[in-house]
């Protein structure tokens, strides 16, 4: 019997396994296909995705693999891809937004990603990977749950975590519902290489968006040199598409380009999410939780946070130090956040089609396109049922949540970076796969608590930033949100801290 069972490979699968893998928690992960995805789609990894990539130890090697910043963090819109008059947009780090976070933003194209994470996951115990594997069944029990697969084997485990996709055969057989748009636009993935780079060479971007009377969509850079992606939104007032090599001559304003048609991919656009993330055993993560649409680059970050946000949950209920009680707070936490991320990617999608291009039967206003920084980094784990413990304080007063992002360490929050210590170490870096216990310089009380955590004593200014006294503590979870905050101890700090522990674990 394993601890934990995750059925699909992609990132939040892969995550989950890298993740309890760091906790010493056994995992299985069965994944239908042979091998990654073959398509360079969910390319764009948010400043939190990277956090967490960079708690993985895995940062630098993504990086590397990356579309380099100066070419990837930046938007164009035109007639065509050679349009003389465009608009090209920059997501580039100014100061502010880099005094944010000890990493950002990156683009590393799934098909990329997915084998460093793969290659990761494997080279950690106790987890362990078997792709080719397809789950056909599954039921579940008081004690545990058991799937069968394709070739009739069966296997038992305490829990499941279903990673399986958008159609997830898991949350089918659970018969959790979903609630949302199925199908807000129809599109066509035309992956090809052709010799670009002269063309774009004043003008590199992530996405190119082309808008014309002919033709509306957008050329994706994989290498921003030969291969590419161009996303052809289906508009069934216009004419058929035609010859794709011609389409492609068409959107570049090429009319020689030589292009070589390596695959194409059709797909709709849905803003879904399940009903529930839970029943009994089995927990929903990623697209089987919330399928949404490219628009924004949101799913695959949404995705790898739900691994990030379980993993941690069911190692402390497997290895003895949560009560059971804990894992209740996953669809707590992570559903809210789920359906402010489904939202917004409609929103991003609205904002960037026209009208005649969305499907009949989505009606409203045309919203404009925002900043997300809000939704990236501000999102917070404090509605009922979070497992932290609130301290009266309020969230900060912003007029678009969703756009602006203001540093809180407000219990629920994710911590904020701030520097640290003669080494200019990352209060981030701070956190390790236990809980962390950050106090100010007077720190003897806290230190006298005999608890299984780190902790670590920071200078006044950076306590006072996070909302604590000389002598205050604040407790964070492994997955840097904060748990706890006090700003001053009481007659008691080590009670008080194991009363705070008892309330988070659901002891």
């Amino acid at each position: 019997m394993t601890e934990v069972l995750i059925v699909g490979g992609g990132p939040a699968g892969l995550c989950a396994s890298i993740a309890l893998s760091r906790f010493g928690v056994p995992s299985l992960l069965l994944e239908r296909h042979p091998g990654a995805s073959a398509f360079p789609k969910g390319r764009a990894l948010s400043i939190r995705t990277m956090e967490v990539l960079r708690r993985y130890g895995l940062e630098d090697r993504v990086v590397a693999a990356g579309v380099p910043r100066q070419e990837g963090l930046h938007f164009f819109f035109g007639t065509s891809l050679t349009a003389p008059d465009h608009v090209r947009n920059s997501n580039l780090p100014d100061p502010a937004r880099a005094a944010l976070s000890p990493t950002f933003t990156t683009i590393c194209s799934q098909d990329v990603l997915e084998p460093l994470l793969r290659e990761h996951a494997e080279s950690l115990g106790p987890g362990t990977i078997r792709f080719g594997c397809e789950v056909t069944g599954l039921e579940q029990d008081a004690a545990g749950v058991t799937v069968t697969l394709s070739g009739g084997d069966t296997i038992r485990a305490s829990y499941v975590i279903a990673a399986d996709g958008a159609a997830s055969f898991t949350r089918r057989a659970l018969g959790i519902g979903m609630s949302g748009d199925a199908e807000l636009s129809r599109n066509l993935n035309i992956l090809f290489e052709a010799d670009l780079r002269e063309h774009v060479a004043d003008r590199l971007s992530l996405v190119y968006t082309i808008a014309s009377a002919e033709l509306t969509g957008a050329f994706m850079t994989v290498d921003n040199r030969r291969r590419w992606l161009f996303n052809l939104v289906h508009d069934p007032a216009r004419p058929a598409a035609g010859d794709l090599t011609d389409l492609v001559r068409r959107a570049a304003a090429v009319p020689d380009l030589d292009v070589n048609v390596l695959a194409t991919q059709e797909w709709s656009a849905p803003a879904l999410l399940a009903d529930r993330y839970r029943m009994g055993r089995v927990f929903l993560a990623g697209d089987a939780a919330h399928p949404m649409t490219p628009y924004g680059g949101f799913g695959m970050n949404c995705a790898i946070q739900d691994a990030d946000n379980l993993a941690w949950k069911l190692a402390a209920v497997v290895r003895g130090w949560a009560g059971p009680g804990l894992l209740d707070s996953y669809e707590a936490e992570r559903r809210p956040v789920g359906a402010d991320t489904v939202a917004e990617s409609r929103r991003s999608l609205l904002a960037s089609l026209d009208a005649t291009l969305v499907l009949p039967g989505v009606t409203g206003p045309r919203p404009t396109s925002r900043p997300s920084d809000g939704l990236v980094l501000g999102y917070a784990y404090d509605r009922p049922g979070a497992a932290v413990v609130p301290d009266g304080s309020e969230p900060p007063a912003l007029d678009d949540p969703v756009a602006v992002y203001r540093p809180t360490a407000r219990p629920g929050h994710r911590l904020p970076h701030l520097w640290t210590g003669e080494e200019r170490v990352s209060t981030l870096d701070l956190v390790g796969t236990g809980f962390t216990l950050l106090s100010g310089p007077e720190t003897k009380a806290w230190h006298a608590a005999d608890l299984p955590m780190r902790v670590h004593s920071v200078e006044a200014g950076v306590a006072g930033a996070l909302g604590i006294g000389d002598d205050g503590a604040l407790l964070v979870r492994p997955d840097d949100h904060v748990a706890w905050r006090c700003a001053s101890p009481p007659a008691d700090p080590a009670a008080a801290l194991a009363r705070a522990l008892e309330t988070v674990l659901s002891r």
